[in-house]
């Protein structure tokens, strides 16, 4: 039943962090109720209460795991008059939904965390929610998003799902950046060193005799994406929805050799200023620790086309 409801228990703290602690201090957390509408167990609010930050809450779930939960269907009955609402919303991708038989709810979203993201943020002044690290890259609810936090520790006893802390409040006009407890900066300063290419190539993905290859995902050891010689991936790896590893056709006027080596540096150069926050996160910690990764072809596009522009 845990999976169909999508719920994940939080068994890690992730509040003993600045950037929580800024965005708690500014709400004035620990003098006001606290709503956690998809309660589960009561750990988030037991949390808070050992950090000193909770004198008052209100808790609800489906399927309440604790004496202090009240029973209720916060999706279809969202509780009313709180101004702060912290929360672990049920995480359940609609394509996971349909594979593996389980209902789904006629929504606009492809995930359910999103959909009560949704309600939290509508009623709510100020919202911190644990859900997919994937969030940063769904560019959702910018204007009242103020705190990105990645925690790379591991937030649950089930799963491996990469995760953040998303502070909102009731406006926002840049997004603060951590990694764990780590100040990275401000979005608005992240997004300038994207690739600002406005050249549109005639570069094509998933291409069986692609003259350019892509590893596009970390392998569960180090950062590992890289642009590669076309031939050294087999045609037959290639399908029209291939996510993880492709061949590329970019225009036969450049050598590939000469380029590859231009292309891999200027992706690890990306990845450094970036601190790897605009490709999505992807299931599992590699052994350093952090992350592992995919490039998406979009942003892959963009950094051929730069660097091509710039030979």
């Amino acid at each position: 039943m845990k999976r169909e409801l999508g719920q994940y228990f939080t068994t890690y703290n992730p509040f003993q962090n600045s950037g929580f602690l800024n965005w708690a201090y500014e709400c004035d957390l620990s003098k006001t109720t606290i709503l956690e509408p998809f309660a589960g167990s009561n750990n988030l609010i037991n949390m808070l209460q050992d950090m000193g930050l909770c004198t008052d809450f209100k808790s609800f779930d489906i399927e309440p795991k604790n004496k202090f939960v009240k029973r209720r269907d916060t999706l279809k009955n969202f509780p009313k008059g709180f101004k702060v609402c912290i929360t672990n919303p049920p995480y359940l991708a609609q394509n996971s939904a349909k594979r593996r038989n389980l209902e789904f709810p006629n929504i606009i979203y492809d995930d359910l965390y999103k959909y009560s993201l949704e309600k939290c943020l509508e009623n709510c002044d100020y919202v911190g929610a644990i859900i997919p690290a994937s969030f940063f890259n769904a560019n959702i609810f910018r204007e009242r998003l103020s705190h990105y936090i990645l925690l790379n520790s591991k937030m649950f006893n089930d799963t491996e799902h990469p995760v953040c802390l998303a502070l909102f409040k009731k406006s926002s006009e840049d997004v603060d950046l951590y990694n764990d407890n780590k100040y990275l900066g401000k979005l608005s300063d992240l997004k300038k060193k994207l690739p600002k290419s406005n050249i549109n190539m005639d570069i094509r993905f998933n291409v069986p005799n692609g003259n350019l290859g892509l590893i596009a995902i970390d392998n569960t050891i180090e950062p590992s994406i890289k642009f590669v010689n076309g031939e050294e991936i087999s045609p037959e790896r290639i399908r029209v929805s291939s996510r993880s590893i492709t061949r590329i056709m970019i225009p036969t006027k450049y050598k590939i050799n000469n380029i590859i080596e231009k292309l891999n540096y200027n992706l690890n150069i990306f990845r450094k200023e970036t601190y790897d926050l605009f490709l999505t996160p992807f299931k599992g910690l590699r052994k350093d620790n952090y992350y592992r990764r995919r490039l998406d072809y979009k942003l892959a596009k963009k950094l051929i086309e730069e660097t091509l522009y710039g030979i």
